[in-house]
C-alpha cells in the first residue's frame, strides 16, 4: 500500500495525467486525492480488487479506465458519472451483467468485457453512438442484441461464446405475455386515450411504462417475445446471430 501511495504522489509532483498501479496486488486503492482533478488514464489491472473502486467515480477528467484481471463481480450503475470516459477495459473479471448506467457514456468508443460470465447484453447498448471497438470474447452469450446493428463498429470479437443454433432453443424459452401488457398494447395501438379520458393513476402508470419494439418500432410492454435472427456478412463475420424482442405474437410472426 505504501508503494502505491508513493506512486500517486510521484504522479502528482511530476504533473502526469496517467497513473498505473498494475500488479500492485491491491485490495484497496491508495488515496487518490492528489490526482483527482488531473488524472486522465488509470490502470488498475492485475490486482485483488474484490469490488469496483467507487472512489474512481469522482475523477471527472478520467478518459481511460483499465480494470483487467480483478475479481470484480459488479459494475456500479453510477459509472455514468464518468462522463468523459472513452476507453473502458474490465476483461478477465467475474461480471455476470452490465448496468444501465454503462450505456449512458456518450463518448465511449472502446469497450472490453472479455472473459467474464455475461450471458446477456442489454439492448440499450445502441445508445453508445460512438462505440467503434467491442470485445465480448469468452463469455456466455448466445446472440448479440439487435442494438449492436446501429453501432459504428470497426472492431468486434465474439469468439468462445455460446453462439450456436443448438443452444438457441434452450436459451429462447418465451413465457406467455401478461394479459396486462397485451391489454396496454391494444389500448395504445388503437389510440383509446380520447375515448377513456378518466383513467386511474395506476392504469396511466402501466400505459406510460413501455419501451420500443425491436421488430416494428411501436410500444412494447413488458419483456415481450424473444427471437433470434441470423445476419450474414456483417462486421466481417459470415454468420452472426442477433436477438430481438417483439411486442406481440403477431409482430413476432410478421418479423
Amino acid at each position: 500500500m505504501f508503494r502505491s501511495q508513493v506512486k500517486v504522489w510521484h504522479c502528482h509532483l511530476n504533473q502526469k495525467t496517467a497513473l498505473s498501479l498494475q500488479a500492485y496486488f491491491l485490495f484497496h486503492l491508495p488515496d487518490l486525492t492528489p490526482v483527482m482533478d488531473t488524472l486522465v488514464c488509470l490502470n488498475l489491472s492485475f490486482n485483488n480488487l474484490l469490488f469496483f473502486p467507487v472512489e474512481v467515480l469522482n475523477i471527472k477528467s478520467l478518459q481511460v479506465l483499465v480494470l483487467r484481471s480483478n475479481p470484480i463481480r459488479e459494475i456500479p450503475n453510477d459509472i455514468h458519472r464518468l462522463k468523459l470516459l472513452k476507453k473502458f477495459t474490465i476483461s478477465f473479471n467475474l461480471l455476470s451483467e452490465l448496468p444501465p448506467g454503462l450505456f449512458l457514456l456518450e463518448d465511449l468508443f472502446y469497450l472490453d468485457i472479455a472473459y467474464n460470465y455475461i450471458s446477456f447484453i442489454p439492448g440499450d447498448i445502441k445508445n453508445l453512438r460512438k462505440l467503434e471497438s467491442l470485445n465480448t470474447e469468452g463469455n456466455q452469450l448466445s446472440a448479440l442484441p439487435s442494438g449492436v446493428l446501429n453501432l459504428p463498429l470497426q472492431f468486434l470479437r465474439i469468439e468462445n461464446n455460446f453462439m450456436h443454433p443448438l443452444i438457441w432453443n434452450e436459451k429462447i424459452q418465451n413465457q406467455p405475455q401478461k394479459l396486462t401488457h397485451l391489454a396496454a398494447l391494444c389500448f395504445s395501438r388503437n389510440s383509446l386515450n380520447g375515448r377513456y379520458p378518466d383513467l386511474t393513476e395506476d392504469i396511466k402508470k402501466i400505459l406510460d411504462d413501455f419501451t420500443a419494439c425491436d421488430c416494428c418500432g411501436g410500444p412494447r410492454y413488458g419483456k415481450g417475445l424473444q427471437l433470434v435472427q441470423i445476419y450474414r456478412n456483417i462486421f466481417k463475420f459470415g454468420r452472426l446471430p442477433f436477438y430481438f424482442y417483439a411486442c406481440s405474437p403477431s409482430c413476432r410472426r410478421n418479423f
